[in-house]
């Protein structure tokens, strides 16, 4: 699978482990702002979530927790 490849690319690259929290969730996330704005913006909304997960966990946050923080935050701009 290209995520499961991606993933282990960028974990070798980055000398650390990339993985994905919630694949499932971050799919439907990007589905939602696709469908509920104009399309480009789902993935650079994808790409701020997943800035703003790394951040959290490297605040120490669950990489899951962190994950459904961000679809939260988006998810209220979705329902404004």
């Amino acid at each position: 699978m290209f995520t499961d490849d991606y993933a282990r690319k960028l974990s070798d690259a980055a000398g650390q482990a990339v993985a994905i929290p919630a694949e499932d969730s971050i799919l439907d996330f990007t589905r939602r702002v696709a469908h509920s704005s104009e399309r480009k913006h789902a993935p650079l909304a994808s790409f701020l979530a997943g800035w703003y997960v790394g951040a959290r966990v490297a605040a120490g946050v669950d990489p899951a927790a962190a994950w459904e923080e961000a679809a939260h935050l988006g998810d209220g701009l979705l329902e404004g």
